[in-house]
């Protein structure tokens, strides 16, 4: 336990340390993304690979790269945030689809060489857009970073909030073959305590800081069903890596941090909840 909470704090530390500054100057937080994908490539092609799978190296760093080169080309040309969005989707979307197809061509004998090259395309969009949706904001959304903060610290909210209501009202298993502990009261607490954060959230700091011209009676119900989204989709987040981790057979990522396992382990949830969080920010811009 004593481990667990040191590591957590030191964890705290360093992603404050990176994040807080991308307010003023986003490449830290540029840099704290890159760090997220590469540490979470090399945790997902290991599990990937113990669970008897074997999606390609090479591929899946050209795929990143493409990511990359996606923002690059955003900042170059300074395109509008939909502009970069479609681009991503259609340049590395396709390329994920074309992963399945190439690996079958490429590695004839391999009997699994299909499903390699489905594992490989979706480790690739896993991992590369949710960090986009968060590199894209800092850069080409206005105010963006605020957004952000919905994005990376609402999932632990609702772990927190899941927590102490499983504990004080948690009956009725929710996915007892995935994770034994999680109930459904547990999870439905959390997705309200969350929603309520970010609702209140929004109304005091984004509100007034984004000039929002729709009421904030509306604005503020609008935000309540997104923060429920937000929560919902955190809690998919946990449940999908727990299932690869089960299905391939290992406890934790790695042990990246002590007591608390790789960064996947502590970013799974986050995957899910950037993109909702850039989708927020999107509205935002549409409303004043």
């Amino acid at each position: 336990m004593r481990q667990r909470v040191i590591t957590g704090i030191i964890f705290t530390i360093i992603v404050l340390s990176l994040f807080v500054p991308a307010l003023f100057f986003p490449v830290t937080g540029v840099v704290m993304a890159v760090a997220i994908g590469v540490f979470s490539c090399i945790e997902m092609y290991k599990a990937i690979r113990h669970g008897g799978y074997h999606p390609s190296r090479l591929l899946l760093i050209i795929g990143m790269s493409l990511a990359t080169l996606m923002v690059i080309c955003g900042l170059l040309f300074q395109l509008k945030v939909e502009n970069i969005m479609a681009l991503y989707l259609i340049i590395v979307g396709m390329y994920c689809i074309a992963c399945g197809i190439n690996l079958p061509l490429v590695r004839p004998q391999d009997d699994k060489a299909f499903l390699n090259g489905f594992f490989t395309g979706g480790m690739i969009f896993y991992i590369s857009f949710p960090l986009f949706c968060l590199v894209s904001a800092l850069l080409f959304v206005p105010h963006g970073w605020y957004y952000m903060v919905i994005g990376l610290f609402a999932p632990w909210g609702t772990d927190t909030f899941a927590y102490f209501t499983g504990v004080a009202f948690g009956k009725h298993k929710i996915v007892p073959h995935i994770s034994p502990k999680k109930t459904w009261e547990g999870c439905i607490g959390g997705s309200i305590f969350c929603a309520i954060c970010v609702t209140v959230y929004c109304c005091l700091v984004i509100y007034r800081i984004d000039e929002i011209e729709i009421g904030l009676v509306p604005y503020g119900i609008l935000t309540f069903f997104l923060g429920l989204l937000i929560s919902v989709m955190s809690q998919l987040g946990d449940w999908f890596c727990s299932v690869i981790k089960r299905r391939t057979g290992i406890k934790d990522f790695s042990n990246l941090f002590p007591g608390h396992g790789g960064m996947l382990d502590r970013f799974d949830s986050t995957f899910f909840t950037l993109p909702v969080a850039l989708l927020l920010a999107l509205l935002a811009n549409n409303l004043y």
